[in-house]
């Protein structure tokens, strides 16, 4: 479902131009102090405008909506491409040769491992980069942010690898030393990336917490739930003394797994191991087929995801398609603005339910559904 091996100078202009009002939508939907806010497009009129673009620039695309008699300025009827087709065949309004970056799943038991072709860096990391800072980053100024993860290398493979650096640079942008003077930030340090094959660095999460403290700043943990567990298992009781405010970021599940703890278990156990409260604990919700993200409220009900007003998520039928009413269960259908030259709805295998303030409750996979998803690397840090 890629695009021709040249793209013309009017698909190019026309994906700039999208990308560059996505960023103008971004920035104005989340500034609330914004006087030209009122003027912005809607969500609605980008949708249309991108549903459009790929039309034209994605042959596979084109084919399915014309196979269906879609009306893509109709938002419902916009064909959702199933994630196993990223697996499955190149999904993109460009050429391979303009690549900025390739994102890959975590990959699924005897599978091939999915992969999410990006043009456009910028807006992947503006979108990333200000919803972090309003849902995890709200009141902090400036953190000592670490990950409990592998260093993902200086072009990551993995889009949640690539924004956790983002974080490290745009809220910390320091090296973890005690005298940092004269030193360079290196987002690829050891010392912030604390997970490999060997298990949890715990030296390494004590120092930077002391450092943390030394600098009276808050400690931001970014990590799944499986290198939380692992942290857990290696500390075996012990705690860390932490700065007073210690917050973590919290994604991927357990669903399906050899090892399963339960939310309200994990909070609790990390809430006394880091001397933190657990309405510092704030879930993520990410992947690799979407440019953008949910999170849980900070101190609002857990296991609740709210989207940013790029994204759109419907609960829908999966016998129909057809979005269900708040309160009824069904699979998660995702309309992303960021997705611009790729996939602009996207069909999970996640069953969420839509509540009528907005929010998001994640039910798990549907039934035979593969087990996916970004904590699946650190099963093995778990005996």
């Amino acid at each position: 479902m890629s695009a021709p091996a040249s793209m013309s100078m009017t698909l190019m202009e026309q994906s700039e131009a999208l990308h560059r009002r996505v960023r103008l939508f971004a920035e104005l939907s989340l500034n609330i102090d914004s006087v030209t806010a009122s003027g912005s497009e809607s969500f609605e009129e980008l949708a249309r405008s991108i549903a459009q673009y790929q039309y034209e620039a994605i042959p596979g695309f084109q084919r399915l909506v014309d196979a269906r008699n879609a009306d893509i300025k109709d938002l419902a009827q916009i064909p959702a491409l199933p994630v196993d087709l990223f697996r499955m065949t190149r999904i993109a309004a460009h050429p391979e040769e303009i690549d900025k970056t390739v994102f890959y799943t975590s990959g699924t038991t005897g599978s091939e491992r999915g992969e999410h072709p990006v043009r456009d860096l910028q807006t992947y990391n503006e979108l990333a980069l200000r919803l972090g800072q309003a849902a995890l980053f709200s009141h902090i100024d400036r953190a000592v942010v670490i990950a409990l993860g592998e260093y993902p290398g200086k072009r990551p493979s993995s889009s949640l690898g690539h924004m956790m650096g983002l974080f490290m640079s745009r809220f910390d942008g320091r090296p973890i030393l005690s005298d940092p003077a004269g030193a360079l930030f290196r987002p690829d340090s050891e010392e912030r990336w604390l997970a490999n094959s060997q298990g949890i660095d715990i030296n390494n999460l004590e120092r930077a917490a002391k450092i943390a403290v030394h600098r009276s700043e808050p400690l931001v943990i970014l990590a799944t739930s499986f290198a939380l567990v692992a942290l857990l298992e290696a500390l075996d009781g012990k705690r860390i003394a932490t700065p007073s405010l210690t917050r973590i970021m919290i994604t991927g599940g357990f669903k399906g797994r050899t090892k399963e703890v339960g939310a309200p278990e994990l909070r609790a156990s990390l809430a006394r191991a880091l001397n933190t409260e657990q309405d510092q604990m704030i879930g993520e919700y990410g992947m690799t087929e979407l440019t953008s993200q949910l999170y849980e409220d900070q101190g609002g009900e857990p296991g609740v995801f709210f989207a940013p007003p790029w994204l759109r998520v419907d609960a829908v039928s999966p016998d129909s398609g057809e979005v269900l009413p708040p309160g009824q269960a069904g699979l998660a259908r995702f309309i992303d603005l960021g997705n611009i030259d790729s996939a602009l709805a996207i069909l999970t295998q996640d069953q969420v339910r839509r509540r009528e303030d907005g929010g998001i409750e994640l039910l798990g996979r549907a039934p035979q559904a593969p087990v996916r998803g970004c904590s699946l690397p650190f099963e093995g840090l778990i005996s």
